[in-house]
């Protein structure tokens, strides 16, 4: 018998602003401004042009809720 997780059972590392953004409980454009003001974690890019593709690694974005959620660009808020 094997053991191998199905699709359904892994989460991926990288997450879309959608994603994200449910996994911080608030809006797409919410999330956004927060990542674009030092609020949340800053997503990286993947990919040149003018649309390369934007994702959040999840283990930053839950070490950041596990903490309270303080302003990752240090600045008091």
């Amino acid at each position: 018998m094997s053991h191998t997780p199905t699709t359904t059972q892994i989460a991926p590392e990288l997450l879309t602003t959608a994603q994200a953004a449910r996994l911080a409980g608030c809006g797409e454009r919410t999330f956004w401004r927060w990542s674009r003001c030092g609020i949340a974690p800053e997503p990286i890019t993947i990919g040149r042009g003018r649309r390369p593709a934007v994702r959040y690694r999840r283990s930053d974005l839950l070490q950041w809720i596990d903490a309270g959620c303080p302003r990752v660009d240090g600045r008091a808020g």
